[in-house]
Formats: structure tokens, sequence, C-alpha cells
């Protein structure tokens, strides 16, 4: 989860530039090919990240959303909706890129989250590619019997 790597100091710092609001089921927080340049952290509730016309991802509280965006600063590549009512807290782009320009310990810990959030997202999608192909060639011998 993005804020368990984070430090007290870190999560008291992004609490004070932050802005936290409650969200209703349906709210889109970020959509597929908006210019998206703020974090969205999630504090309560649950959000879908939808793209291609599936789930492509589940959010919980403390996992984040917008983080590619503010990496690559390109449009967003899915919607994120929320699912159920939930607080969320928008981080803006501006504070958030200066402090990571800081160079003090918040860039290396805030970055390792990210990298671990893509990570994960990555073996997740490895694995369903190759139950994919599992069921693929167990279909083709089923039809060549």
């Amino acid at each position: 989860m993005f804020l368990d790597a984070l430090i007290e100091d870190d999560l008291a710092w992004l609490g004070t530039i932050g802005d936290r609001a409650e969200y209703q089921p349906g709210a889109v927080l970020i959509a597929d090919g908006a210019q998206a340049s703020d974090l969205f952290i999630l504090l309560s509730g649950h959000a879908a990240v939808l793209g291609a016309g599936a789930v492509l991802a589940h959010l919980r509280p403390g996992d984040v959303a917008g983080e590619i965006s503010l990496i690559d600063g390109l449009p967003a590549s899915a919607t994120v909706m929320l699912t159920a009512p939930g607080q969320v807290m928008r981080v803006q782009r501006q504070p958030l890129l200066a402090r990571l320009e800081s160079g003090d310990g918040f860039a290396f810990r805030f970055h390792r989250a990210v990298a671990m959030i893509l990570a994960g997202r990555l073996r997740g999608s490895n694995q369903r590619q190759v139950i994919g192909s599992d069921a693929r060639r167990a279909l083709s011998q089923l039809m060549a019997a």
C-alpha cells in the first residue's frame, strides 16, 4: 500500500497540502484521456479503475490514483470512479513536484512507493496473461481432440 512506504513526517506534510473531500459512489476522480495532474489518495471507501471496457483494478483505503500522469505528464490512461462512499485527499501537482525536487528523503520514499504499486500491477497483468494463454492452449487442445 502506498501510505505504508511513507514516514510520519511525509504523511503530515501531505495532510497539510492535500485537500480532503467526501465523495459518493459514481464520482469520477480521473477521466480516461483527461489531463490528470493531481494525485488522489483514497482515505476511506472503495474505487474502481476502468479502461478498455473492463475493471482494471479495485482501490481500497491507502491506495493512490493519478500517479502515472503525475510522473509522465500524459493524459490519464484510465477512469477512476468511487464504488462506495469515501473520503479522498487530492494533492496538487506543483507542491508535490517541488517537494520531490527538494532533495530530502521524501522523494526516495515516494518514488519507491509508486514503483511498488506499478510492479504489483505489472505482476498482476503478467499473471492474467499467463492464465489467459493457458486457457487458450487448453481450449485449442480440446478443439483438436
